[in-house]
């Protein structure tokens, strides 16, 4: 730790105007030094804690009570409710009926008769209103004109009994808030005082300070030559953004083209052009959100009916479909789309000779609770290759080649089931400290898929949760943290050390 290296006290000019200001009210709030020297309460509350710094100021932090008129009161300012009703009363002989007065006063009329009945200065007997005193409320006038501003409320003030009916009746509204008060310390007014009549301090030499040989007649700010920078965070993107561009660029490096799609799409995207069934389970393993309304798909009649035939007897795939009348008004429901297949397979049925490559990044969405390795809106990595020769095999080394570019080398795959590829396998990663994470599914698209697109080649396709993808590569073991709002934490990631971009040679 460095020395501590005694100086002489020196002062900026915002301090001295400050100190010069204390000099001659003794104490203040900070909102009164901002009136007082013309500047925001903002700047006046660093200067002051600079000053503090210094022991030329002592800071006290009172519980002070404000109170301003509210907007019923400053309808009151010249009578109250129950003073209008004395007055109309005078103007008919000091008696009326209740009838009428609900008429003049509206809503008004129960505050105005239950104040007036409370002071006695009325009575109401069988449906007439009588005068019988009066007293004007001058004090509780002036109480409401003097806090037509916001203002602390003095001790004799807040134990008026006038002053807590008013509150009492929301006429004042009142706030307890921390105040500070700006004091010189005891003993410290003469220093204070020399520094004030002293010249201000000079940050640093000028070329004319040197040239006229004013440097010797003013006061040079001391310079600690041990005191470190000040540390500057230079812009930059969120780490978890750099990671997707990372593998955009990747992916794009490749050789693959990437596509995009909305967010709302019908479940035809989302379902049935995958050859998922409308009344089968597998529906339910995404648990979607729904949208009210339905899409319209007369532009898309070729491909709608291919699905109808394949659904429901298989058309010419061999297969027998799933032996059920196929629903277009299911099919045109909306929803917000679980996976992003639902884009790759829309490309596809678009661009149905080889060689297709192309990738999709981008938010989908499931009822899944939050936690270390779940959340309800993520982002998926969807990916689809048709070639005329394309394989499995050739599947499971492009899957591969595209995670050792993202540096990651622990990866297993294992056989699993997915409804629209055969066959069909789980892709994990090892993540430290956490272990084997589920992070894709991949294969081979089904006959049925194909038909329905309307191709005749054969296509890889895969899905990969990014997030997951990024707790591997970041060396993570909770998904929350790349949606952490600690800036701290965000400033400080080490995330080019994991930077790896993979370019083909």
């Amino acid at each position: 730790m460095p020395a501590i290296v005694s100086l002489e006290t020196t002062l900026s000019r915002n301090e001295l105007i400050v100190l010069e200001k204390l000099l001659q009210i003794r104490k203040a709030s900070v909102e009164d030094l901002a009136k007082l020297c013309g500047v925001p309460p903002s700047t006046i509350a660093s200067i002051v804690e600079l000053l503090k710094s210094k022991g030329l100021v002592v800071v006290e932090e009172l519980d002070v009570l404000f109170a301003k008129t509210s907007n019923e009161g400053m309808e009151y300012l010249e009578k109250l409710p129950e003073e209008m009703l004395v007055e109309v009363l005078k103007l008919h002989n000091g008696q009326m009926p209740l009838e009428q007065l609900k008429t003049l006063f509206g809503n008004r009329l129960s505050i105005a008769i239950g104040w007036a009945k409370r002071r006695g200065w009325i009575s109401v007997e069988g449906g007439m209103v009588k005068l019988l005193r009066y007293e004007p409320l001058e004090r509780h006038r002036y109480l409401l004109r003097k806090f037509v501003e916001e203002k602390v409320v003095e001790p004799d003030v807040a134990n008026d009994p006038v002053f807590n009916e008013l509150v009492k009746r929301k006429l004042i509204i009142v706030e307890r808030r921390k105040h500070r008060i700006i004091l010189l310390p005891p003993g410290k007014e003469d220093e204070c005082r020399r520094l004030v009549e002293s010249r201000e301090a000079v940050s640093y030499l000028t070329h004319e300070l040197i040239a006229t040989g004013r440097w010797r007649s003013v006061k040079l700010k001391p310079y600690n030559v041990e005191a470190l920078p000040p540390i500057v965070y230079p812009g930059r993107k969120h780490f978890f953004k750099e990671f997707i561009e990372m593998i955009r660029e990747v992916m794009l490096s490749l050789g693959f083209v990437e596509i995009r799609d909305d967010y709302v799409i019908p479940e035809f995207w989302n379902f049935d052009a995958l050859f998922q069934a409308q009344d089968h389970p597998s529906r339910d393993i995404h648990d979607v959100l729904f949208v009210e309304g339905s899409a319209e798909l007369s532009a898309f009649k070729d491909i709608v009916e291919r699905t109808r035939t394949v659904h429901e007897y298989g058309g010419d795939t061999g297969s027998r479909g799933w032996g059920y009348k196929w629903s277009l008004e299911k099919a045109s429901k909306l929803l917000l789309r679980s996976h992003t297949t639902a884009v790759t397979i829309k490309y596809l049925s678009e661009h149905r000779e080889p060689p297709v490559r192309a990738f999709t990044i981008g938010r989908v969405f499931r009822r899944d609770n939050i936690d270390a390795k779940h959340l309800p809106e993520f982002t998926n990595f969807d990916g689809i290759i048709m070639e005329r020769d394309f394989s499995f095999k050739k599947l499971l080394g492009l899957l591969t080649q595209i995670l050792n570019a993202l540096g990651i080398k622990k990866l297993r795959f294992k056989p699993d089931y997915f409804p629209f590829t055969e066959p069909s396998v789980e892709g994990a990663v090892y993540v430290e400290g956490y272990g084997w994470l589920e992070v894709f599914g991949a294969g081979m698209f089904r006959p049925e898929v194909l038909r329905i697109a309307g191709v005749e080649h054969p296509v890889g396709a895969w899905g990969m949760g990014i997030e997951r993808l990024a707790l591997a590569f970041l060396g993570m073991n909770d998904i929350r943290h790349l949606y952490s709002k600690d800036i701290t934490f965000i400033r400080t990631f080490p995330y080019s050390r994991y930077l790896r971009i993979f370019i083909p040679r």
